[in-house]
């Protein structure tokens, strides 16, 4: 396959990227309002006037150095944030073609009909990873704005939410092949609510850490300290590895995709 073909499959995707009011709605949601939100939730935290309820809830991020707390709460959000953006991302992308009977047509292109579910996967990766770098760069301008210094374990919990992230956007990749596989875009989203509430259960039965699912928002902080504290190696491994199977998945899919 030469390189024209497969920048011409580039070009394709990501023009329907840039034009989709998915991710025109999305891209501003992550990288301005989830960073403007966690500052805000630190604020309320730290607030004299804050209801005792709603104290006892926001404790954690009450004391300590500010913006390791500004950029703990980002990326505690940003791990589920990330994961539903890109499940609907995928539905979006993948479903489409199908739903408005598009697929057919990409069969047309000179370049392998594979190359096409690859591409949108990577360029669904690309974007998230640079919408979550982005909201961690916004976090840490924001905080610098409010009073906050790079001090103390500043460096240590950029690296948790970046990888929480990175962690995040990995499970959402299979995403694709589950569009793919089911041809619609609702049956993608129903898939992605299920995985959700499973991954409630599997914390609830204390086998979070060996979830993969769970382990980006575990990782974060999001189930305390003890619950991070047994997110080790194997959990991480474990859960990275899900973005390479899924490229293959939907590779292969699409491979053998009998668009009718």
């Amino acid at each position: 396959m030469r390189g024209t073909e497969m920048g011409a499959v580039w070009s394709l995707e990501l023009l329907k990227l840039r034009r989709s009011t998915m991710a025109r709605l999305i891209t501003p949601l992550l990288i301005v309002l989830v960073p403007l939100g966690s500052v805000g939730a630190v604020a309320l935290a730290r607030s004299p006037s804050l209801p005792g309820s709603a104290a006892a809830k926001f404790a954690p991020y009450a004391v300590g150095d500010l913006m390791t707390n500004h950029l703990l709460v980002v990326g505690q959000i940003m791990s589920v944030a990330v994961l539903t953006a890109g499940g609907f991302a995928a539905a979006w992308s993948y479903g489409r073609e199908f739903v408005a009977g598009t697929a057919g047509a990409l069969a047309g292109l000179t370049a392998p009909r594979w190359t096409v579910g690859l591409v949108k996967a990577l360029l669904l990766a690309l974007w998230l990873i640079a919408c979550h770098a982005a909201a961690l760069v916004v976090t840490v301008l924001l905080s610098l704005a409010v009073g906050g210094r790079p001090a103390g374990e500043v460096g240590l919990q950029a690296v948790i939410a970046m990888v929480a992230g990175l962690l995040a956007i990995a499970l959402a990749l299979p995403f694709g092949w589950v569009a793919t596989l089911t041809r619609s875009q609702l049956g993608t989203i129903g898939v992605l609510i299920a995985i959700v509430m499973l991954t409630q259960i599997m914390v609830v039965l204390g086998a979070g850490a060996w979830f993969p699912y769970a382990v980006p928002s575990l990782l974060a902080g999001m189930g305390g300290p003890d619950a991070a504290a047994e997110i080790g190696p194997g959990s991480i491994v474990a859960t990275a590895v899900l973005a390479p199977l899924a490229l293959v998945a939907v590779t292969a899919q699409w491979r053998r995709l009998n668009a009718t």
